[in-house]
């Protein structure tokens, strides 16, 4: 993106400039995902600890690591249970 400037505000993230295709001051928001670590996944779900954590390494579900942290992506995860493709 050229000259744009971004801001993220209640979960959104807002990007505001002159892009190619885009007027000046135009304003695009994209919703930013929502990620929740390994043990607050475990108590919204019911899943094990070990079962989630293992998902994460075998790359089953969407993930981020933070150190020795997981963060699940949980829209995405609502979407592995569904059956809905990755």
């Amino acid at each position: 993106m050229k000259n744009a400037n971004i801001a993220v505000r209640n979960n959104f993230r807002v990007v505001e400039g002159d892009n190619i295709g885009q007027s000046a001051g135009s304003v695009e928001l994209q919703k930013l995902p929502v990620m929740k670590p390994l043990k607050e996944m475990v108590e919204l779900t019911g899943f094990s600890y070990r079962h989630l954590r293992n998902l994460c390494l075998e790359n089953k579900i969407v993930h981020t690591r933070a150190g020795k942290k997981y963060f699940i992506n949980y829209d995405r995860f609502c979407d592995y249970l569904n059956g809905v493709g990755v």
